[in-house]
């Protein structure tokens, strides 16, 4: 019996001691945890220097095009306005015109998301009259507009008040809302553009009878498997322009037309 004893005794101490050799689990997941923040701040700076060098990419890639495509849009236009064309030969001209503007087009939505992407963010503050701002944009649509066969009209309320924001960041929103709201329109359709005091400061609406939008909701929001046209990415970079802003982006689907409303603030947050 005395043996038993003992030896129940000796087991009870070695399993004391083998307990305390065991790491402490507390302390295990206190390791696990830090080795889980490190591996994500590891990815966090890697995705921020993917992204500066995509920026850089795209910044550089727009203009090292620029310049040639300028060339290329400068000799058509002189070769447009010789009288001696044949109709084919003008026709050739008009193609390459349209292409070199298109391609034009997508290069400064490339250099506007490089610089978004970028950090870009400084605002300078001045007075705007939107409705003379819609007009200004207006003619530098016209020959997309006119390609499509589409008319564009606007409209400026009496009442209207004076903003104060960032002139070219409220032109580019202009512009990208009337581009998309184009190239969705059905041929001889109208797009109607118009300024109008709000609640808490003013409203551009841009009104097009294409299709309806599928949800509202995500207007300018971009998926990144989304395999999106020159008219997506210019709404995407709308909207964060609004943002930048201080104002908002709303979508309609109404009866047979859909209305967008860049919201804009009197002037901007302190």
């Amino acid at each position: 019996r005395f043996r038993k004893m003992a030896q129940t005794q000796s087991d009870a101490e070695g399993g004391s001691a083998a307990k305390a050799n065991e790491p402490s689990p507390r302390l295990d997941t206190g390791v696990a945890k830090k080795a889980d923040l490190e591996t994500l701040q590891q990815q966090i700076r890697e995705l921020q220097r993917t992204t500066k060098y995509r920026s850089l990419f795209l910044a550089r890639l727009a203009h090292e095009l620029r310049t040639p495509l300028t060339s290329i849009m400068g000799f058509s236009e002189i070769l447009l306005s010789q009288e001696k064309l044949t109709d084919a030969q003008r026709g050739f001209c008009e193609r390459i015109q349209s292409s070199a503007s298109q391609l034009q087009s997508s290069l400064n939505q490339l250099s506007d998301l490089a610089r978004l992407e970028a950090g870009e963010t400084k605002l300078s503050q001045e007075e705007i009259a939107l409705g003379e701002t819609l007009r200004d944009v207006l003619p530098a649509l016209a020959r997309s507009a006119d390609k499509r066969r589409v008319r564009l009209r606007s409209l400026a309320a009496e009442n209207l008040p004076i903003v104060i924001s960032d002139r070219a960041r409220v032109r580019l929103v202009i512009y990208n809302l009337l581009a998309h709201a184009i190239s969705r329109s059905p041929e001889g359709a109208v797009v109607m553009a118009e300024a109008k005091a709000a609640p808490e400061g003013a409203a551009i609406s841009i009104t097009d009878v294409g299709d309806p939008i599928s949800d509202p909701s995500r207007i300018g929001i971009l998926e990144a498997d989304d395999n999106s046209n020159t008219g997506e990415l210019g709404l995407s970079i709308a909207r964060q322009n609004v943002e930048i802003l201080g104002g908002s982006i709303t979508a309609r689907n109404g009866d047979g037309e859909v209305q967008l409303t860049f919201n804009l603030p009197l002037r901007p947050a302190a």
